[in-house]
């Protein structure tokens, strides 16, 4: 079978007479990409165009154009914020080309070689927002397979989208199969020990990209370096990468354990899905909660008289006001004991053993606010007050001077 080679494409070209190249941005393996004015809808995009070589083979002609189109029909079934959009699709000469959302940006590798690595919060967020993207594309039953920094676009406002599904593949049932067997398709710093040995793939290999992905925004290098093919394949199927703390002290040790993870061999060691790593991504660098508040201590009732002394207007305020010390609700408490002495005091009843519980009851207020040694001058003072007037073998006086006691420090 032979093809007939396409006319020369380029800035200038008007694409099946609705989109003009404008301007080149750079290309790869599997095509050239412009920015674009879409002339019939008045708008600026980006545009793919796969570029024919003379010198390819009928086969890997047929085979790069087959992925093309591959790639097309798949990113057109994808809708989410954090993959790039496809718009079109169709060729021109002979040469098919995608249609895309034009991303103002840069890709991950400019940024790495702009900036080397990059902060803790920032490679979170990245990673859960390219985590949102895989997990539609899994959804989709779509892997992507060329997981890399540069098709990791960063938009203005910190958005990440995944562009360049030129090597995805579709599941059969659970399992992603390559169209040609044995073959190696994938990025060599960045491909799975799966993809490395050209065995059957899932989102889980996807999750491995990813891994060396966050391991190199942290550490401003991938998991492994070698100086070609056969070199990444061996260290990703054989070795293990150096411990992310050791490359960058500052990361934190919940973050690596994650990252690693992600890295492991096998694929069922990894997580299970994009969205169990975004969850885990999150929590590694999620504050820890507020230790909770030490336990007030308890603060004892007034003495037995409260339960069996006259039932009256002014135990029954002491009751209540006790409830409200036992609740925490030290304001309240207050007024109601103060209120009460107050009028008991107006009444000539400031000697009565309602006036000293209520004394005794704002004593324990002001211990459950500022602490027991901020109480212990009137505790002693209202234990001999108490003495005094109602006698040492009373229940109010025995309580309180047993109260004041304890919270008196020895020696003293």
């Amino acid at each position: 079978m032979s093809f007939e080679l396409a006319g020369e494409i380029g800035v200038g070209t008007v694409l099946n007479g609705r989109y003009r190249l404008e301007v080149a941005l750079g290309g790869g393996g599997f095509g050239q990409v412009y920015s674009a004015c879409d002339q019939a809808l008045g708008r600026q995009v980006a545009v793919k165009v796969l570029t024919l070589r003379p010198e390819w083979a009928d086969g890997e002609r047929s085979a790069r154009q087959g992925r093309f189109r591959r790639e097309a029909t798949a990113a057109a079934r994808l809708s989410h914020p954090n993959v790039a959009a496809v718009h079109d699709a169709g060729e021109h000469s002979g040469s098919p080309f995608i249609v895309m959302e034009l991303l103002r940006g840069k890709d991950l590798r400019q940024v790495l070689l702009e900036r080397g690595a990059l902060p803790v919060a920032d490679v979170v967020a990245y990673g859960v927002q390219i985590c949102a993207g895989l997990e539609h594309a899994h959804g989709k039953g779509l892997v992507h397979r060329d997981i890399k920094p540069e098709n990791l676009m960063l938009l203005p406002r910190g958005v990440i989208k995944i562009c360049d599904f030129g090597l995805v593949a579709e599941r059969d049932g659970n399992v992603t199969r390559y169209t040609e067997p044995m073959s190696i398709l994938g990025s060599p710093p960045y491909f799975s020990p799966e993809q490395a040995l050209g065995q059957e793939v899932t989102g889980r290999s996807d999750l491995y990209s990813l891994g060396c992905v966050l391991y190199a925004l942290l550490a401003a290098s991938p998991p492994f370096e070698a100086g070609n093919t056969v070199g990444y394949a061996y260290q990703h199927v054989h070795e293990v990468p150096e411990q992310l703390t050791a490359r960058r002290p500052g990361v934190p040790a919940a973050l690596a354990e994650v990252v690693h993870a992600l890295l492991a061999k096998n694929p069922a060691d990894r997580p299970a899905g994009a969205a169990e790593t975004a969850e885990r991504l999150r929590a590694a660098v999620r504050p820890a909660p507020a230790p909770a508040p030490a336990p007030r201590p308890e603060l004892p009732r007034t003495p037995t008289v409260l339960d069996r002394g006259p039932q009256d207007p002014a135990w029954s305020r002491l009751e209540e006001a006790e409830r409200l010390l036992a609740a925490g609700r030290f304001g309240d408490a207050d007024r109601c004991y103060w209120n009460l002495y107050q009028q008991l005091s107006r009444s000539g009843g400031e000697d009565e053993p309602a006036a000293f519980a209520a004394l005794f009851g704002r004593a324990r207020v002001l211990e459950g606010l500022n602490g027991a040694a901020t109480v212990v001058r009137r505790l002693t003072d209202l234990s001999a007050r108490t003495e005094a007037a109602l006698g040492p073998d009373h229940p109010l006086a025995r309580c309180v001077t047993s109260y004041a006691a304890v919270r008196t420090p020895r020696g003293r």
